[in-house]
C-alpha cells in the first residue's frame, strides 16, 4: 500500500537516522497487514526495508515499537485524506463554506470521507483490529492505542465543531462522542464491504446522513 505515503526526501548527515526510522516504519506496512504483530519478525521488517538488524536496533527496540509508529502514521494519513475529501466535497457541492451540514445531503458529499479512505480500508482495519486484540493483552500497547484513539476522536470532533460554528447548527451529543459514533459507523462499513464482498455505497449514504440528521439540530431562525 505504498500509495498511502508520499516518497521520503533524500537526505544525509544528521537526518540519516530519522530517514532510516521512517523507511522501516513505512516498509513494515505490508508485513504487518499480511502477518500481523505476532506473525511478523524483525527479519521480515528489515528485509522489507532493505536494512540490517543493526540498523533496526539503532532505531527501535522491538517490532511492537515499529507497529505503534506505523499505526500512528497510517491513522494520521487517513485523517488528512478524510479532511481534504470533505473540504473538496463541500466546496464542489455548494460553493459556500457556510452551508448547513444538514443541507449538504448529496450522496457524494456525505460519502466524501468514506470514499477517501475506502482504498485503504482493508489494510487499515487489519492494523486496527490487530492493535485492539493485542492491546487487550498488553498494558503498554493498550496505553498507546488509547492515546491514538483519543487523538483520532479529537481530530474528527474538532472538524465537526468547526463546521457547526460556521453553520450555526448544534450537536445533540458532545462533539467527541459524535465523532466516536461516526468512527464506529465507518469501521463497520469498511468491514461489511470486505466480509460481504459487495458495494456498500448506498448503505453508507443512508447511514451517515441518517446519523448526522439524528444528532445535529438545525440552526435557529
Amino acid at each position: 500500500m505504498t500509495d498511502l505515503f508520499e516518497p521520503l526526501p533524500e537526505s544525509s548527515g544528521t537526518r540519516r537516522r530519522e530517514n532510516t526510522r521512517a523507511k522501516l516504519v513505512r516498509a513494515s506496512l505490508d508485513v504487518f497487514v499480511e502477518k500481523g504483530i505476532d506473525g511478523a519478525t524483525v527479519d521480515d521488517l528489515v528485509k522489507a526495508a532493505g536494512f540490517t538488524r543493526g540498523a533496526f536496533y539503532s532505531s527501535f527496540s522491538s517490532k511492537e515499537e515499529v507497529f505503534i509508529a506505523l499505526f500512528d502514521e497510517v491513522t494520521a494519513e487517513l485523517m488528512a485524506i478524510a479532511n481534504s475529501s470533505v473540504e473538496r466535497a463541500v466546496a464542489d457541492f455548494t460553493g459556500d463554506e457556510s452551508c448547513s451540514i444538514l443541507e449538504v445531503d448529496d450522496a457524494q458529499v456525505m460519502l466524501a470521507v468514506f470514499e477517501g479512505i475506502r482504498p485503504f480500508g482493508r489494510q487499515w482495519y487489519l492494523l486496527y483490529s490487530d492493535a485492539i486484540a493485542r492491546s487487550l493483552r498488553d498494558e503498554a500497547l493498550r496505553a498507546e492505542l488509547a492515546g491514538q484513539r483519543e487523538r483520532m476522536r479529537d481530530q474528527i470532533g474538532a472538524l465537526l465543531t468547526a463546521r457547526l460554528e460556521v453553520t450555526g447548527e448544534r450537536a445533540l451529543l458532545p462533539a467527541e462522542d459524535l465523532a466516536q459514533l461516526l468512527t464506529g459507523i465507518f469501521i463497520d462499513l469498511l468491514v461489511r464491504e470486505q466480509l460481504e464482498q459487495r458495494d456498500v455505497t448506498e448503505l453508507a449514504a443512508t447511514t451517515i446522513l441518517g446519523t448526522l440528521r439524528a444528532f445535529i439540530a438545525p440552526r435557529e431562525v
